[in-house]
């Protein structure tokens, strides 16, 4: 979905979640939104049901609250449409994976004022990993009642139940010392996993959405909306230990069962146009609610025997009888926020706005009692200008702060689980944007700071420092001609830790990010040779990536080539067939993907997927 994305590298193995990092920062769990509200990720995000896939670059905590600097990822539900669809859409992959999707929509009432737009899938999950098998289910619902000329209702349910193996991807924390991992590093490839038959995880994601906006004459809305997000899981990985040269290691089970990630939120706002003299100012002030829930008991964590990377063997599943889950951790964030984009003739516009922010996190324990740890407020600011010297192009200069969630210390670490405080950050953006035809290239000049995480020495994930990222990036999309369409792009950022109390950390650059990565994307229709033909292709450059905080182990860069086909035929009733094939990784190249937080994840191999849509 994102791989066309230059600023946009993998953060963490794609068969635990779909985390990214935007501009070299790891995009936790209040960067990631569904129709802009605040969900939880800890478990792949349904696209059956979603139109689009957002991505929000830089620091934007003036309209969203706790987020990543990097940006944000903003997942938007597919509605009702004007016309009535049915649509089957059948899918597999070369590793024996199937699917099975169905998108229905209809309108409704004398003046069509009710929508109805219902999703049901099915999945038998394999993939290149032997042994790795699962299974998904998804259904949802989304509703929209036009209740009069001014009021619009909306509404929407998503669930999805997914059952699969848990295999952990290799990390440096595997090894005694960095020498072993890199001397094991020759015979790991991306199936190099350890799992067990066993150790499935199943996974529970319900989402339910409402939505009111309400005209105030022509200049003036007012949007109210709330969201619930549940996630419910049990957590069952294989974590390696003292992993040997000939692969031998000493299996360590992580077992959590009843977790819980819940999410509430609500926001209304206000929008409008104002006119004062020569100024016309698009106003918009809200508030806003949410409350993240974590629910997990203390679990087991211990050994349970020998295992080998090279050649698996099962090991007993111990069954631990451990406590019941409780409400570890809970944070509530309170918001007010207040924007003026003020338009002064036709080529320049000023954008100015303050966030105020009550962040409150409490720390649970089994007696059921809530510890407030964490009680502070911030204003936070977000300033900008934007210069049009001719129709079709902009200029632009922005600064703004903002606030993000600590992370979570992770497996492997002495204090794993643990919710690290907010952290402050600050950014500083030049860019540019011009229409070429029908296409649009964008530049952008940044800096941004935050506040650094880490596993130190000890295997402790402490705050400590700052790091500071400065980059540039530039895209070019859209048709070129009337048959070719491109998307290209490049991104240089050069990314260090700025200060620290270790200081032979300083000037080091952090875990999986590289200096240089750049795309090549096109797709051609050959509509002389065969109408609704059309040939893609794809060239991805991953520069190199530090394994390790000190930058002694460095990933070395990768060149991707995919390749694909696309065949759309009408029918006699006006509807359509779709055929697409893609084969990923054509030369079949061995690449580390992801090295954040010392993960030694490859890319996948060669792999091809097909997929046929029917429209009935």
């Amino acid at each position: 979905m994102v791989k066309n994305d230059p600023s946009v590298t993998l953060a963490s193995d794609p068969m635990w979640f779909d985390r990214v990092m935007v501009r070299g920062f790891y995009l936790g769990v209040d960067a990631v939104k569904r129709d802009g509200l605040t969900i939880n990720d800890q478990g792949s995000i349904a696209l059956q049901n979603k139109a689009s896939v957002e991505i929000a670059k830089g620091l934007s905590a003036l309209r969203h609250g706790l987020t990543s600097p990097g940006g944000v990822v903003n997942y938007i539900v597919k509605r009702p449409g004007a016309d009535s669809l049915s649509r089957l859409t059948l899918s597999a992959n070369d590793d024996g994976a199937l699917g099975v999707h169905a998108d229905l929509g209809r309108r409704f009432g004398r003046d069509r004022q009710f929508g109805v737009r219902l999703n049901g899938a099915a999945d038998k999950l394999r993939n290149h990993v032997p042994g790795y098998q699962g299974d998904k289910q998804f259904v949802s619902g989304a509703f929209e009642w036009q209740a009069g000329d001014a009021l619009l209702l909306e509404a929407d349910i998503e669930h999805q139940r997914s059952d699969k193996q848990g295999p952990g991807s290799p990390n440096v924390l595997w090894w005694n010392t960095l020498a072993e991992a890199r001397a094991a590093f020759s015979r790991l490839d991306a199936k190099s996993y350890a799992a067990q038959d066993w150790a499935v995880e199943p996974n529970r994601q319900t989402y339910l959405g409402a939505r009111a906006t309400y005209q105030l004459g022509e200049q003036w809305k007012l949007a109210l909306a709330g969201h619930r997000a549940r996630l419910a899981r049990d957590q069952r990985s294989i974590n390696p230990r003292a992993t040997r040269p000939n692969g031998e290691y000493d299996a360590s089970l992580y077992f959590s069962p009843d977790q819980e990630r819940n999410n509430s939120s609500l926001q209304l706002v206000l929008e409008g146009d104002l006119r004062s003299a020569a100024l016309a100012h698009a106003l918009a002030v809200g508030v806003d609610s949410v409350r993240r829930d974590m629910v997990y008991g203390d679990g087991f964590s211990g050994p349970i025997g020998q295992g080998n990377l090279f050649a698996p063997r099962p090991i007993a599943d111990p069954a631990p009888v451990v406590g019941a889950a409780y409400l570890a951790n809970r944070a509530d964030q309170r918001a007010l926020f207040a924007t003026d984009t003020i338009s002064l003739g036709e080529q320049w516009q000023v954008f100015g706005g303050l966030r105020h922010t009550r962040i409150a996190i409490h720390s649970g324990s089994a007696s059921g009692v809530l510890r407030k740890t964490y009680d502070k407020a911030a204003t936070t600011p977000a300033l900008g200008l934007l210069f049009k010297p001719v129709p079709g192009m902009s200029l632009y200069a922005s600064y703004a702060e903002g606030l993000e969630q600590g992370g979570t210390a992770p497996l492997g670490s002495s204090n794993q689980n643990q919710v690290m405080n907010p952290l402050d950050s600050r950014q500083l953006e030049l860019g540019a944007k011009a229409e070429l035809g029908g296409a649009l290239l964008t530049g952008a000049l940044f800096q941004i700071d935050k506040g650094l995480e880490y596993t130190n020495a000890d295997k402790l994930y402490v705050q400590d420092g700052s790091q500071l990222h400065q980059g540039v990036e530039v895209t070019l999309g859209g048709p070129l001609t009337r048959n070719l369409r491109l998307l290209a792009g490049a991104a240089w950022l050069k990314a260090r830790v700025d200060e620290t109390a270790n200081l032979s950390l300083i000037g080091k650059r952090p875990q999986g990010v590289p200096a240089w990565q750049a795309n090549l994307f096109a797709d051609y229709a050959l509509g002389a040779l065969l109408p609704g033909l059309s040939l893609n292709g794809g060239a991805y450059y991953g520069g190199k990536k530090a394994v390790d905080l000190h930058n002694t182990w460095m990933a070395g860069a990768y060149l991707r080539l995919d390749a694909g086909v696309r065949y759309e035929q009408a029918l006699a009733s006006g509807q359509r067939v779709v055929l697409r094939l893609t084969v990923e990784n054509l030369a079949d190249r061995r690449y580390l993907a992801n090295t954040n937080g010392g993960a030694l994840t490859f890319g996948a191999p060669r792999s091809a997927r097909a997929s046929l849509a029917m429209d009935f």
